[in-house]
């Protein structure tokens, strides 16, 4: 028997987010690791373009208010502007598809990732509308497993099909188009309500609740630095194991093993105990227990190059992204009514935009000066700030108040 409070409209937001799950797992494998891997192997990209490349997910990001504003000027339903995103991306994926040229290729891959974030604040408004504050976290648990699980299946198929072929990066641009697709269809399919600027209102005045709402933004100086420290790392780790000059030059399946099969394992196994952990324990305490994984993640990572030892650090990594998926995608919900989520989230994601294109830079920056292991001390200091910088405020009145509603 189902524990949920089940609405009509929660039955069939869950319904068809379940559907969406596992296509969804296949653009995320496909974009994270096999787009990196395709213009360094295939390419020979130089490091501003894969700096660029690793950026394009932040760089849609930091576009999100002005995209939030302009739906909701035309009042149009979430789910129908967020079903357009994706058609959007399965569009532009054709384009990196076909290409032969870096150029392009760097700008169909992009702006096919720009696309499809925009649809992150209308989902945060779907599932503050059709779900219960008490549930949001275990709701979403079960998707998030299955576009873990499908980024497992994509990354071993995808990783055995470029060691077979670094050409046949085609077939799996394809596969990534039609999964788009998918989900372009099963997001029209979820109910919403149509967007309002009384409730949005303009870029401008979601950016200054940063400043208006203080603890807001305390909260999201305190992610700045934990945002940073964690990603300055992710492209240096493809790096570390496909550039020859770094002594592992690990084979594309090998990559895939580590990058995703073993992070998308622990976070299905991790994903139901975070998501009742969000419902359940007090923001402050989950929030660091995440962020001490990433630390231990990084540490082991680039300290070793024994693959055992490389393997549970990226466990420890996918135990952090299991719950962290779900913080990042509902902690407003916390601290903002439901009416004010999609503003409070445009502007949390476009603050990831903004550490997340620069955070490549920085990371390829300090590489270029020095080896990986300095890349993870920088990134290791800065969320050990970020830890004690929430603890400061485990006592504030907004997160007590918000544990006792529930």
């Amino acid at each position: 028997m189902s524990t949920f409070k089940d609405s009509e409209n929660a039955r069939t937001t869950y319904r068809f987010d379940i559907l969406r799950a596992p296509f969804y797992g296949i653009l995320e494998a496909g974009w994270s690791t096999f787009a990196l891997i395709i213009a360094i192997r295939y390419f020979q990209a130089p490091e501003s373009y894969k700096a660029f490349i690793v950026g394009a997910w932040p760089i849609g990001f930091l576009l999100t208010p002005l995209t939030l504003y302009i739906l909701a000027k035309l009042r149009t339903h979430p789910s129908l502007a967020g079903s357009f995103m994706f058609a959007l991306a399965a569009l532009l994926m054709v384009g990196a598809t076909l290409v032969q040229s870096l150029i392009l290729f760097t700008v169909f891959i992009i702006t096919s990732q720009v696309a499809t974030v925009q649809q992150g604040p209308l989902m945060i408004q779907i599932y503050a509308e059709n779900y219960a504050p008490s549930e949001r976290g275990s709701r979403l648990t079960t998707p998030f497993m299955l576009t873990a699980l499908s980024a497992i299946l994509f990354s071993l198929f995808g990783g055995w099909m470029l060691d077979a072929s670094i050409g046949n990066y085609q077939i799996l641009f394809a596969i990534m188009v039609l999964a788009a697709a998918i989900s372009a269809w099963a997001t029209n399919k979820i109910p919403s309500v149509p967007l309002s600027t009384e409730h949005v209102g303009n870029p401008w005045q979601n950016v200054s609740l940063i400043w208006k709402d203080k603890f807001f933004g305390y909260l999201l100086s305190s992610w700045m630095l934990l945002g940073l420290g964690n990603l300055i790392t992710m492209p240096i780790r493809v790096e570390y194991l496909a550039n020859p000059k770094f002594g592992i030059n690990a084979d594309n399946t090998t990559i895939a093993f580590l990058l995703l099969v073993v992070p998308a394992t622990t976070r299905i196994l991790s994903t139901k105990i975070w998501g009742h952990l969000f419902d359940k324990l007090h923001f402050i305490t989950t929030r660091n227990l995440l962020n001490i994984f990433f630390v231990l993640g990084i540490g082991g990572f680039f300290f070793s190059t024994n693959i055992v030892i490389m393997s549970l650090s990226m466990a420890f990594v996918g135990l952090a992204m299991g719950g962290g998926k779900i913080f990042w995608s509902l902690w407003v919900t916390k601290i903002a009514s439901k009416e004010k989520a999609s503003s409070y989230m445009s502007i949390h994601m476009a603050l990831t935009g903004f550490r997340g294109t620069l955070a490549p830079f920085i990371g390829y920056w300090i590489l270029s000066r020095s080896n990986p292991t300095s890349v993870a001390i920088v990134g290791v200091i800065l969320i050990t700030i970020s830890i004690l910088l929430f603890e400061l405020v485990r006592g504030h009145s907004r997160l007590t108040q918000e544990r006792s509603v529930q």
